[in-house]
């Protein structure tokens, strides 16, 4: 998987973005329409996080839908 370091709007500092999957295009376009172009958009993988944008062009981006969302797992504290 190819990822580069990105600032992050949302989480604001320096992060891992990866291209996003075939899902997450078919919901821009859902939302945009079906012209929209959806190649070379990036997408943070912190936990949490649904930023992603076009490389270098952080004015052409957004939030993903909801459903995106990667919750933190929690930790369960268990005998060692």
């Amino acid at each position: 998987m190819r990822t580069r370091t990105l600032s992050c709007p949302t989480c604001g500092t320096m992060q891992e973005f990866r291209l996003l999957n075939d899902e997450e295009r078919a919901a821009l376009r859902a939302e945009h329409g079906d012209r929209y172009y959806v190649d070379w958009y990036w997408r943070c993988t912190a936990k949490g996080c649904l930023s992603y944008y076009r490389h270098l062009k952080m004015s052409d981006g957004g939030l993903l839908p909801e459903r995106f969302r990667e919750e933190e797992q929690e930790e369960t504290a268990g005998p060692r």
